[in-house]
């Protein structure tokens, strides 16, 4: 394994880049990456990745993350094989290989060896796919309601809790006329997302299976969130579905996680449902009308919680995959 080294020329690719010496800087890292100097990979695959200084590139991202990691990096490796096994950005996925180094890293990472035993139990083909899904329970035809007994496991929930509890937030929108981030005035919770670049193998296959389960595709997904629910918390009556948005949010996936709390019912009051999970249990429903439009008889609330802590497992999913090519206009 090499040396690590400093990061003195990461520190002087950035100090360029904020003089507007994006080209000097680019060229900087990629001769030192390419030299072997793992933070010079690593910082080039994050540039790659987020798209703001140079252009997002999420095939070359993913190969400079698995560089500083063949360098020695152990923070790029759990990236560099979320990215294999998820193909984001339309790069090749490969679940193959995520899983052969996921099985490597297993010998010495408890959480990697927590992550391939948990997929060695799930029901799933060569490419991490589904090869059963539990059957849906109508709970209301219009808006569709169903019911998924069973989706998840209790060890999978335990390990979404697990991953999620110390990465909460409190959850937050943005506000209409500041662009600034302010607490989200309808949900009173907090939240943890997992967006691709920390979408690990595991997280991978429950979004396969719910793509799956909602005859939908795994891009069509917004990155998977789990909301966190302490007494008093709620949200409020609203509507998933966007305004004004030509990607409609067209379902809702929801996991319940975890028991031990009083309230915390979701709540559809203009048809008169009411739907509270066992763990492991799932909740799906349309948020638009048959003629594409928001449906105002999916408005839902997730009722306050009374007594200890409800955690759950949210997903929107669109009309059309989304687009993360990243902002356009940004050189190399």
């Amino acid at each position: 394994m090499a040396a690590l080294g400093d990061r003195a020329v990461v520190q002087q690719a950035e100090a360029l880049a904020q003089r507007g010496a994006v080209g000097q800087a680019f060229r900087l890292l990629m001769t030192a990456a390419d030299g072997g100097d793992a933070w010079a990979a690593v910082r080039l695959a994050e540039w790659r990745m987020a798209g703001d200084v140079i252009r997002r590139d999420l095939g070359e991202a993913r190969k400079y993350f698995g560089h500083a990691a063949d360098l020695g990096l152990e923070a790029a490796a759990p990236v560099h094989i979320a990215l294999l096994a998820s193909g984001a950005g339309g790069t090749d996925r490969d679940w193959l290989r995520a899983l052969d180094l996921l099985s490597v890293r297993a010998q010495n990472h408890p959480q990697a060896r927590r992550q391939r035993d948990l997929l060695a139990r799930m029901a799933i083909d060569k490419q991490g796919d589904p090869l059963t899904i539990v059957p849906s329970i109508m709970q209301h035809e219009h808006p569709r309601i169903d019911r998924l007994a069973g989706f998840m496991t209790l060890a999978e929930c335990r390990y979404l809790i697990d991953l999620a509890v110390p990465l909460l937030q409190p959850s937050v929108v943005i506000h209409p006329r500041t662009g600034k981030f302010v607490v989200d005035p309808v949900r009173n919770a907090r939240s943890a997302a997992f967006p691709f670049m920390i979408e690990d193998p595991v997280l991978h296959a429950l979004n396969r299976r719910i793509a799956a389960a909602t005859g939908t595709l795994y891009d069509q997904g917004e990155p998977l969130q789990v909301l966190c629910y302490d007494p008093g918390d709620e949200y409020k009556l609203h509507s998933d579905a966007l305004t004004n948005e030509l990607n409609q949010r067209t379902q809702t996936f929801l996991v319940a996680l975890n028991e031990g709390y009083d309230g915390g019912e979701t709540e559809f009051p203009r048809v008169g449902v009411r739907v509270r999970g066992k763990p492991g249990d799932a909740l799906c429903f349309q948020n638009i009308a048959p003629d594409g439009r928001p449906d105002d008889l999916a408005w839902h609330a997730g009722l306050p919680v009374s007594r200890g802590r409800k955690l759950i497992l949210s997903k929107w999913i669109r009309a059309r995959s989304l687009d993360i090519s990243g902002p356009p206009g940004r050189p190399f």
